[in-house]
C-alpha cells in the first residue's frame, strides 16, 4: 500500500460520509475517526486511535496507527492477552489548532514514527495561510533532515478552520512528500 491508495480511500471515505461532516470542534474529530475507521477497514487493518483524554498523553501519542490484521492477529510466542508488536503500515496525526508550532511539531512525531504512510491533517483559516504553512513545514523538514533517506510516504492535509458549506476540494488542500519538497496534489477526484 501506498500514500495515494491511502489518500483514495480517505477521500471516498469523506464523501461517502459528508451529511456527517458539517461540524466543528469534538464533533470534527469525531467525524475524522469515523473516517479513519472505515478506510482502515478498506485497507484490512486493525485501527488504534489515540487514549482518551483521561489518560495521560505518551511522548508519541498519536491520532490513529493502522495494523495490518494479518500482522496483528501473528499470535508467535505472545499469549492471548497480550497485543503482538507489529510495526504499524499508516500513522496519521491530527492537530486542531492553528498554531503553527503545534502543527510542526506534530509534522516531526509523524515522521518520527517508522511506518510506510505517515499523514498529518491540520487546519489554518484561508489559502494563503495554508500555503504559508505547507512553506514552512517544508522548510523544517529540509532544515532538520527529516526525510533524508527515508523510504516512506507523507502527506500533509490542510483544511480550513472550519468546513461549513465549503465543497471537499475548497475545504482540503493535500500535500505529498515528493522529489524533496512538499508538492500539492492538484486533481483529485473528490
Amino acid at each position: 500500500m501506498n500514500s495515494r491508495a491511502w489518500l483514495n480511500y480517505f477521500l471516498q471515505t469523506c464523501r461517502y460520509l459528508e451529511d456527517q461532516s458539517k461540524c466543528e470542534g469534538e464533533q470534527w474529530t469525531e467525524f475524522l475517526r469515523k473516517v479513519v475507521d472505515v478506510v482502515g477497514d478498506k485497507l484490512n487493518c486493525i485501527v488504534i486511535r489515540s487514549r482518551p483524554k483521561s489518560t495521560p498523553k505518551g511522548y508519541l501519542d498519536m491520532f490513529a496507527f493502522y495494523l495490518d490484521k494479518s500482522d496483528y492477529d501473528l499470535q508467535i510466542g505472545i499469549s492471548d492477552h497480550e497485543d503482538p508488536f507489529a510495526l504499524p503500515m499508516a500513522v496519521i496525526e491530527l492537530e486542531n489548532s492553528l498554531d503553527i508550532n503545534k502543527i510542526a511539531y506534530c509534522l516531526w512525531k509523524t515522521i518520527c514514527v517508522r511506518a510506510p504512510i505517515r499523514v498529518l491533517i491540520c487546519y489554518q483559516k484561508n489559502m494563503d495561510k495554508k500555503s504559508s504553512l505547507a512553506e514552512h513545514l517544508e522548510n523544517i523538514i529540509w532544515q532538520r533532515s527529516l526525510m533524508r533517506d527515508d523510504k516512506g510516504d507523507l502527506l500533509v492535509i490542510i483544511g480550513n478552520d472550519k468546513k461549513g458549506e465549503s465543497s471537499w476540494e475548497d475545504y482540503l488542500s493535500v500535500f505529498e512528500w515528493r522529489s524533496n519538497r512538499l508538492e500539492k496534489i492538484e486533481g483529485l477526484e473528490w
